[in-house]
């Protein structure tokens, strides 16, 4: 069976083909939360442009802003306090180990300035008498949740991440020192108790990674004419492969990669996946766009082709399908594990969802400018999108004719599986064909196995089994049936009809799936003439074009197309036949 991969239902819906880097990031929170020196780490995801590094920092932004409107995660805050501020500071130093006795809760950390000024100030000392209030994370009332993002080094201040003096309010309080003169609207005040997104970390100048450098391992910041201010917030940082290289490339930063928690985020290699992440894309933000059926896995093929590294004897085709849950000769997915390990750039190259998206979107903008009524996708348009996209592209000849090939294997399992699609559809309108191969078949396999002969019906004359009929159908059986194993997959059919038949079953052609598939493929091969004659001529008989509009409703229905998809995908498997 196939490995199975992790997953974690918080992030089931929205991320897909990311089983390694979550579970990663889930080990990450499983340690701190337990205490361990991990909660002193900065997360930092790095890979490829839209691997959905951001989509996670933001899933786990709105996690936690929806876990803290409920009762399980009721949050409490010191009221007044600019930074929410963790009640238990008040607890006085010479109490905090009785409380640790007690209660078992260890306090760290003490109250920021404000705190200290109203406690003196306004309560005597009386920290029990401090009011408290329940607060709500935001990102949008900047509660719990702070965002900071590389700017102009010149017009970007320290002050943006730690706050700064209010000189409008130093006439009030007399002093720049006063905490209430202090502006608290810095991104780690803001952030404390939940979580701070550093946007293109690697990006930032030192003085701003230094600043984080202390906030996550000493858990707390410097705010000018004041000491240090304590900070409790996870701090989740990402950044492109090329500054990611660049940073570890450097020496001088090696105080900050030590305290990092550092998760490689690849592009997906799951063809199943990545349609995910397309048909969540699509159907989210475009109206009115049919999406037929196999279209998003014909542009998920080329991409993931894209991403996959080499590997001695196992072609790059092959390779994406046992990925994607399909043994492949020899290869079995016990092996999955070490073709990984050998490829450890798989993922990190190759066309990304965006790009994908754009291709595919700009297909249905094409289609509204020519006037369609409805925009729709089909696997052959996607693939064509997909080679448009590979034109346009900023890339070397070399890839450029790498990426034109894989829009070419495509394109043959794309037939592979439109003629098996237009087949399927087409069954339904020969069902009585199908069912006299069948029992024409099981007449002379009988005859074969018992070895006797045949009565002619019409002449009455005795004749051979038709060793011909069996063997074309037998050669359509996957895998095929080899002539020296001809007698002992007849005995196993005949077998299994006779067990079916004896459970009051009613036979028919898809009484044995195996067989059944062949007899449908041995009637599609008979009968193929219809669509490749009614698709080709102007004029073509009624009899046909009746056989094959019920072949395009069957499509339509019971498959998923809609009409003009499905009109398109059995003219475009007419035009294969013909050739």
């Amino acid at each position: 069976a196939q490995p199975e991969e992790v997953s974690y239902n918080f992030f089931a819906d929205e991320l897909f083909g990311m089983d390694v880097p979550l579970e990663r990031i889930v080990r990450y929170f499983d340690s701190a939360t337990q205490g361990h020196e991990t909660r002193r780490r900065i997360l930092l995801m790095w890979g490829p442009p839209g691997g959905a590094k951001s989509s996670v920092a933001a899933m786990l932004k709105r996690g936690l802003e929806e876990y803290s409107r409920t009762d399980e995660g009721a949050m409490y805050a010191i009221a007044g306090c600019p930074m929410h501020e963790e009640p238990l500071h008040l607890v006085p130093e010479e109490l905090r180990a009785d409380v640790r006795r007690d209660l078992s809760v260890n306090i760290e950390g003490h109250l920021c300035p404000v705190c200290q000024w109203r406690l003196r100030e306004e309560h005597n000392g009386d920290f029990l008498s401090v009011p408290l209030k329940r607060i709500y994370f935001s990102e949008v009332d900047r509660v719990g949740i702070g965002t900071f993002e590389p700017a102009d080094p010149k017009s970007q201040s320290m002050e943006q991440l730690t706050g700064g003096i209010d000189y409008a309010k130093i006439g009030e309080y007399g002093s720049e020192a006063h905490p209430l003169a202090l502006d608290w609207a810095g991104e780690f005040s803001k952030a404390n108790r939940g979580i701070f997104e550093a946007i293109e970390f690697l990006k930032l100048e030192k003085e701003f990674r230094n600043g984080f450098l202390s906030a996550a391992q000493e858990k707390q910041f410097k705010v000018p004419k004041f000491g240090y201010v304590p900070l409790d917030c996870m701090i989740i940082a990402h950044s492109n492969e090329a500054e990611f290289r660049k940073f570890m490339g450097d020496a001088t930063n090696e105080a900050l990669r030590d305290r990092m928690f550092i998760v490689e985020v690849p592009y997906n290699t799951r063809i199943d996946d990545e349609v995910r992440i397309y048909d969540k894309l699509l159907t989210r933000n475009t109206r009115s766009f049919h999406i037929a059926p196999h279209s998003l896995d014909a542009a998920a093929f080329v991409a993931v082709l894209s991403r996959l590294e080499e590997h001695e004897g196992l072609d790059l085709v092959q390779k994406a399908k046992l990925y994607n849950g399909e043994e492949s000769g020899e290869w079995k997915f016990a092996q999955i594990p070490e073709l990984k390990r050998s490829a450890d750039r798989e993922g990190m190259t190759g066309i990304g969802p965006r790009a994908v998206i754009n291709a595919l979107s700009a297909a249905a903008v094409a289609q509204e400018r020519d006037g369609a009524k409805q925009p729709y996708l089909t696997p052959i348009i996607a693939l064509m999108s997909m080679m448009e996209h590979i034109e346009q592209v900023q890339v070397a000849k070399e890839e450029r004719d790498r990426l034109r090939k894989f829009v070419i294997d495509a394109r043959t399992e794309v037939d592979r599986v439109l003629r098996d699609e237009v087949r399927r559809a087409f069954i339904p309108a020969f069902g009585s064909q199908a069912q006299n191969i069948l029992e024409n078949y099981l007449m002379n396999i009988e005859a074969y196995l018992q070895a006797t002969k045949l009565r002619d019906p019409i002449t009455k004359e005795e004749r051979e089994p038709d060793e011909k009929l069996m063997r074309a159908i037998e050669e359509k059986v996957d895998p095929t049936v080899p002539e020296s194993s001809k007698d002992t997959f007849r005995q196993g059919v005949f077998m299994r009809i006779g067990m079916s038949l004896m459970k009051g079953r009613p036979l028919t052609y898809q009484t044995d799936s195996q067989l059944g598939r062949a007899i449908e493929e041995h009637l599609f091969e008979e009968m193929k003439d219809i669509i490749r004659v009614t698709v080709s001529k102007t004029h073509p008989d009624p009899e046909q074009v009746k056989r094959l509009n019920e072949v395009v409703r069957v499509m339509v229905e019971d498959r998923g197309y809609s009409d003009e998809s499905a009109n398109d995908i059995v003219e475009y498997v007419g035009q294969l036949l013909n050739r």
